[in-house]
């Protein structure tokens, strides 16, 4: 009977959850802006090091030419419940005083620690960035996600109404900066791209902009690349169900803990889990453990971890629990998007699979999108990232305009 409770009421809060993501969302939150920190003040000869550290594909096709500022940002957000909570990352902007410019923002992959963000690691995908609004005179926004860097709460691994919102505040918290700081101006153009989770978040947040925010957002161009876009009904799903190497065992935890702090599933995690993962998960799920210790907390084959029965009953059960709260963060229904997409993915992806983005591809252009599925060959997860960058650069450098300003 508790088995029928708990499936009725995942059900109902799911479909509840799936009409309130379309609601138009107030304006209360535009552009607030805490602590602002000033990280860097550099010239392309001062960042050039820097510059030489990135991929060679990708630096060749940059040419570093303009100043740039790239300030740590607080800024107001809301969570998945509603609540105004802080959120950082990243703006950069160069110093164009004669022209109008694009607006831009990239989302990061997998981040486990929250010293990891780009806010405070300023790793290899700030740095790419940075190099980036030098070369193509864009401003750049870097979202650390709600609960990494210095925001409030803890991450919700994948959750849509989290990653969306974080991208939709700093935008909002970036046009608020350039009118401050008076380097440059804004000509309304804003792209997204986002690699992995970032693919993920990047669909998130242009299916929100589209449905909610269309009249403060105008999107220009969007590149989701190697992101879980349907989990639910891809083979993504069957890892946990089947046996399957997979490389980073520590994902499925992470996603459990955002679906259980999302959805009512189970009132405790050994009611999914074996022992002695179980108990595992709330530690090395923390925010403040390493990749490399959450990896070895848990079997490579990450079927292993699930309790036998459970596993049984999602075989079975096209209405399981754990079925529809990942559908739940499925990017893929009640919305056709409007603004052009292109999905970039290696068929070799051995984290994110590809028919993630066979079946997003599908579906949309069914409906009559303007979406074009690239598949960048045989790399694996890892090894495809700088060259879905280096394509998603190249096509949104056709599309940037600038405007002279008198």
């Amino acid at each position: 009977m508790r088995h029928i409770y708990i499936f009725l009421f995942a059900t109902f809060l799911f479909f509840s959850c799936k009409q309130n993501d379309i609601q138009p969302t107030p304006f209360e939150y535009d552009g607030a802006l805490g602590d602002i920190t000033k990280i860097i003040s550099e010239t392309p000869l001062s960042i050039s090091d820097i510059f030489a550290e990135l991929p060679s594909d990708i630096t060749s096709f940059l040419t570093l030419k303009s100043n740039i500022t790239a300030y740590v940002v607080e800024y107001k957000s809301q969570n998945k419940d509603g609540d105004t909570v802080i959120a950082s990352g990243i703006i950069i902007i160069p110093n164009t005083e004669n022209i109008a410019i694009p607006l831009l923002s990239y989302q990061h992959g997998t981040i486990l620690p929250k010293n990891s963000a780009p806010s405070i690691h300023k790793g290899e995908e700030y740095k790419l960035n940075l190099a980036l609004s030098s070369s193509k005179d864009v401003v750049t926004c870097i979202p650390d996600y709600l609960g990494l860097g210095t925001g409030e709460g803890q991450h919700l691994y994948l959750n849509p109404r989290e990653e969306a919102n974080s991208v939709r505040d700093i935008l909002r918290a970036a046009r608020k900066l350039v009118k401050q700081k008076q380097s440059t101006a804004l000509n309304g153009q804003v792209f997204l791209y986002g690699y992995s989770q970032g693919g993920h978040a990047t669909m998130a947040a242009q299916r929100q902009l589209e449905l909610e925010n269309s009249n403060e957002f105008k999107l220009t161009a969007s590149a989701p690349m190697a992101g879980p876009y349907a989990m639910s009904r891809t083979s993504q799903f069957n890892v946990m169900l089947d046996s399957i190497y997979y490389p980073n065992p520590f994902y499925l935890p992470y996603l459990a803990v955002s679906l259980f702090k999302t959805y009512p599933l189970y009132a405790s995690y050994s009611q999914l889990f074996k022992s002695p993962f179980d108990a595992r998960i709330p530690v090395a799920i923390d925010g403040y453990h390493s990749y490399s210790y959450a990896n070895s907390q848990f079997d490579y084959y990450v079927s292993n971890i699930i309790l036998d029965s459970v596993k049984a009953n999602i075989r079975t059960n096209p209405n399981h629990p754990i079925r529809l709260a990942c559908k739940g963060y499925d990017l893929v229904d009640d919305w056709t998007p409007t603004t052009p997409m292109r999905l970039y993915h290696c068929e070799g992806d051995d984290n994110v699979y590809y028919d993630n983005a066979v079946y997003a591809d599908s579906v949309f252009r069914a409906r009559g999108a303007d979406v074009e599925l690239v598949n960048l060959g045989s790399d694996n997860h890892t090894d495809c990232a700088p060259t879905a960058i280096f394509v998603t650069m190249s096509w949104f450098s056709g599309l940037f305009e600038y405007t002279k300003i008198k």
